[in-house]
């Protein structure tokens, strides 16, 4: 089956946040979702579930969590074991719920920054103190301070949350890297929170690796994964973590139930979906895949000879173009974006700090996010090239 990438949706007409308070017209690549047109199975899925009309409290049957480990297998070639497997709200619920799962007030969290806002926000929430481990940005390319990393261990930290593929840079930690976290969090008596929404979003025959896979690290690991990104189904409030280790999985499954989500039991509507797109989904991926590709190709082409640089990510559908030579503030950006390119990316210092409505000072990035209709991106990098051929 030939599925339909080429169709520009009205999204601000179904109130989709992505394209919401931006002027008439602009074209919005900045929230990671995609503005494609969602895979028909899962559609026929949720349908079939409404049909059957049963509406109550249901948990995964074997099917769904088959459905999850052969996606994995799929994605990866790694069998994971159902026990390590738990049903979750999504990602960012998992990473926090983890989180203060295994950290007290008072604790210090170390982030790697820049970084997803939400993840940054995580690490300083009750009463945690978050200590940032910049990444080190060179030649165009993110990799980690390990000196510094150490440090913040060495201050106390009880735990790191890290992101991979990361977001913004599109870096996918790799072994070396992942064995030398490894070192110092068993050296320093801490866990790893591990944020792997993008983890089937790779470019260039690269495989991911969590640190679960790490056999030094996966009884100090908690990953938290979903289909929201793969699948366009952030509205489907479902995902999955693996934890390894039986304690953990325990104190984990224990603090959701005390926030109110009993685990294993998402809604009815959630699960039909997932497991459609898991068992289903396949080839609807592939092509989304070798779709965005070419638009990446394309952005990157457009973009070459400007003074915006940019290159292909390890990871994610979200190209991170470096303007640092541009030297604009955050209102000079804001402007540029809004009324004169007519195309609403995300500013770098988004990913900085929690505080980036009042920020004033230079912008370094803009992510741009590539999963839509190719005639949307083209349309995007002409707007930009006209600013700069004036």
């Amino acid at each position: 089956m030939i599925y339909d990438f080429d169709t520009a949706l009205d999204r601000v007409s179904t109130n989709a946040e992505k394209w919401k308070g931006i002027p008439d017209k602009a074209i919005s690549m900045s929230i990671a979702d995609m503005d494609f047109k969602p895979m028909p199975e899962i559609g026929e899925a949720v349908k079939a579930a409404v049909d059957r009309g049963e509406y109550g409290y249901v948990c995964l049957t074997d099917e769904d969590h088959k459905a999850v480990s052969d996606w994995v297998y799929f994605r990866t070639g790694k069998r994971i074991p159902q026990e390590h497997f738990i049903a979750t709200p999504g990602v960012l619920y998992t990473a926090r719920t983890a989180l203060y799962a295994l950290t007290n007030e008072t604790d210090k969290v170390i982030i790697q920054t820049p970084l997803h806002t939400p993840s940054i926000a995580s690490a300083s929430m009750l009463g945690r103190e978050a200590l940032r481990n910049e990444l080190i940005y060179k030649d165009g390319s993110y990799t980690i301070d390990f000196d510094g990393l150490e440090d913040l261990f060495k201050k106390g930290a009880k735990a790191l949350m890290i992101c991979t593929p990361h977001n913004p840079t599109g870096r996918m930690w790799n072994e070396e890297e992942l064995q030398s976290i490894a070192f110092l969090v068993n050296k320093y008596n801490a866990y790893v929170i591990s944020d792997e929404i993008h983890k089937d979003i790779l470019w260039h025959g690269r495989h991911h690796i969590s640190p679960a896979d790490i056999p030094s690290l996966s009884e100090r690991t908690v990953s938290a994964f979903s289909a929201s990104k793969s699948f366009n189904m952030g509205g489907f409030h479902i995902g999955s973590a693996v934890i390894p280790n039986e304690d953990i999985r325990k104190k984990v499954v224990e603090r959701f139930y005390a926030h109110g989500h009993s685990c294993n039991r998402p809604s009815v509507m959630c699960i039909a979906a997932q497991t459609a797109a898991y068992t289903k989904g396949r080839e609807w991926f592939e092509q989304m895949l070798s779709y965005v590709e070419k638009n990446f190709l394309l952005a990157l082409d457009m973009l070459s000879d400007l003074p915006i640089k940019a290159s292909f990510p390890e990871g994610t559908f979200l190209l991170w173009a470096d303007i640092t030579e541009l030297g604009w503030d955050a209102d000079k950006l804001k402007d540029v974006m809004y009324n004169k390119w007519r195309v609403i990316g995300d500013p770098g210092s988004y990913y900085d700090t929690t505080a980036y409505a009042s920020y004033k000072g230079l912008e370094h990035h803009i992510r741009f996010n590539l999963a839509a209709p190719r005639s949307r991106v083209e349309e995007a990098m002409t707007r930009i090239r006209k600013y700069f051929e004036k």
